[in-house]
């Protein structure tokens, strides 16, 4: 993109951040537009509107919201999106690359490493090299077996074991269960064995364990 001015849409919550970064790549002679609004909608607009060549994205908006979702559909629309964001979890960023972002930006990082960054996106369209992208993939796909490993005794449970667990891990006796579910003590019982069966273990007390060493998404 030699001799043409660089489009980028700063997606950044923090308004201070945002002005500052804004100021930085326009002294360098970038063109900068932020949404007015950091909603999906309001930001797929803007890119719609302004087609950046490259979007800076930071990975957690407003009250927390990710903006992981944004990544491919900002692709699509013909960006290059880079990720600013404070974020170390390897596993996070690699859920970037793998949605689609050329490469991740620290928020520590100088200004002019910043702007560095976003010409070489705009000229060469990535900013990873191809054995850090490979790196980082590499290392998601082992969290995604590890994690499938860790809670498939849990995929063995019905709906109503699962419901169940929930109330054991909650400190929910079988007694206590079976009067909220308006069914007798003994159905509760054997559905608590059930669940320990296929659990494999011994006791309530183990089960509500292995949940919770398993990070059971209750």
């Amino acid at each position: 993109m030699d001799g043409e001015t660089v489009r980028v849409l700063l997606v950044e919550d923090h308004a201070l951040l945002a002005q500052s970064v804004s100021a930085a790549l326009t002294m360098e002679g970038l063109d900068v537009v932020c949404p007015e609004r950091l909603g999906f909608d309001s930001v797929l607009a803007a890119a719609a509107e302004h087609h950046p060549d490259v979007v800076l994205l930071d990975l957690v908006l407003e009250e927390g919201t990710t903006a992981l979702p944004f990544i491919p559909f900002l692709c699509e629309l013909g960006a290059s999106v880079v990720v600013m964001t404070g974020e170390t979890d390897r596993v996070r960023l690699a859920e970037c690359v793998e949605a689609g972002a050329v490469g991740i930006v620290g928020k520590h990082e100088p200004f002019e490493n910043l702007v560095a960054a976003v010409r070489e996106v705009a000229q060469l369209r990535l900013l990873l090299t191809a054995a850090q992208r490979a790196d980082l993939l590499r290392e998601l796909r082992r969290r995604r077996a590890e994690d499938r490993e860790r809670l498939a005794p849990f995929t063995r449970l019905t709906r109503r074991e699962r419901e169940i667990l929930r109330a054991l891990v909650d400190g929910r006796s079988a007694e206590v269960i079976a009067k909220a579910d308006l069914v007798a003590v003994a159905t509760v019982r054997s559905q608590i064995r059930s669940v320990l069966s296929k659990l494999g273990v011994n006791s309530q007390l183990a089960a509500v364990a292995l949940a919770s060493k398993g990070r059971w998404p209750l």
